[in-house]
């Protein structure tokens, strides 16, 4: 039995075309970048006894970084530039974004439902960190 090499290139054709489609798949399913300018970590731990605790860190790197971590949805962006507010104006701003990104991170994770209790908090102009405890207990 003799091997026919036209049977054999629609089969190599389709096959090639079926590669390309699963690689061009696999390259739109990655994840968003991250917000360039911003570093941020959230870590969590549940003891034994069913307490749970979480420490966020927020770093911002570029000094006017905007988007839903650093900006409060009642700011008003692009009306006053920071330089031209006084500085007890900025830092108040400031906490207030870092304070929004900390709730934005508990809602997306789900972490702490019930509110927490502050630990430990550092908020300066250009980063934050705090540590906290959720006011709800592990459910069993």
């Amino acid at each position: 039995m003799r091997f026919s090499p036209t049977v054999a290139r629609p089969a190599w054709g389709l096959l090639g075309v079926a590669t390309a489609v699963l690689l061009l798949s696999g390259c739109t399913s990655t994840q968003p970048a991250p917000n360039p300018g911003l570093k941020e970590s959230f870590h969590t731990e549940i003891s034994a006894n069913g307490s749970k605790r979480f420490t966020y860190a927020l770093e911002m790197t570029t000094p006017l970084v905007r988007g839903p971590y650093t900006q409060s949805p009642t700011a008003r962006s692009g009306m006053v530039r920071p330089q031209d507010m006084p500085v007890r104006q900025q830092r108040g701003n400031r906490s207030l974004d870092f304070d929004h990104a900390l709730n934005l991170k508990l809602q997306e994770t789900g972490f702490c439902l019930d509110g927490y209790f502050v630990i430990e908090r550092s908020v300066s102009p250009m980063n934050g960190e705090v540590r906290g405890e959720c006011r709800e207990g592990v459910k069993r």
